[in-house]
């Protein structure tokens, strides 16, 4: 894969092949339909606090993806529950965003040589991508949670750039050493590639 370029608008490409953007759409796909559990029964159970954002649940999630996505802010369960119950469904409905711009921007289907979100080749092997200037914190927030979800169901810990850097050490390892048919080295690869994506946009937005 090619890496980021910035483009003379701001807006800032990649060369992606149609299996890598495959990758995506199903992750972003699946986190979608986690991230909007318990919707139709919020906003049934409790029309106008729906409307105005205030949940009806000041627990932690049951899923455990969730919990990393949405963890107390508090050491004190009073006061998490307190905050949850008004920044849950706000928090939620931004993930969601996030994860809809990436799926959208690859879902579409054209027939030019570069896309734009919403549109991509169906009959090539790769094509360029473009991100928008005012999408690009979106993506890298999406991103982001794509990376926490798989982290889960690879039980990797940490979530701070200080553990982090420490399971990309541990992750290369363990990826090292796993064979070729074992099913869960793709999910590895693919935990340390999203974390390139992120990586790679992170240094084009940032200031030299």
């Amino acid at each position: 894969m090619s890496s980021f370029k910035r483009e003379e608008n701001g807006d800032i490409s990649i060369e992606i092949s149609t299996q890598e953007s495959q990758v995506l759409i199903s992750l972003s796909e699946q986190l979608l339909e986690l991230l909007s559990q318990g919707d139709s029964h919020a906003e049934a159970s409790d029309p106008l606090s729906h409307l105005v954002g205030i949940s009806d649940s000041d627990e932690l999630p049951e899923d455990p993806v969730l919990r990393r996505l949405f963890p107390d802010a508090y050491q004190d369960s009073a006061s998490s529950s307190e905050f949850r119950r008004y920044t849950e469904y706000g928090l939620r409905e931004k993930k969601k965003a996030h994860a809809r711009i990436i799926y959208q921007a690859l879902t579409s289907q054209g027939e030019i040589d570069e896309i734009t979100p919403g549109q991509i080749p169906i009959d090539k092997s790769s094509f360029k991508l473009i991100i928008g200037n005012a999408e690009i914190l979106d993506w890298l927030s999406g991103l982001n949670d794509l990376r926490l979800a798989l982290a889960v169901r690879l039980g990797i810990g940490g979530g701070g750039k200080e553990s982090a850097d420490i399971d990309t050490k541990a992750i290369h390892n363990k990826y090292e050493v796993m064979i070729e048919s074992d099913p869960m080295k793709a999910v590895y690869a693919v935990y340390s590639w999203i974390g390139w994506l992120q990586q790679g946009l992170l240094e084009e937005i940032t200031p030299n």
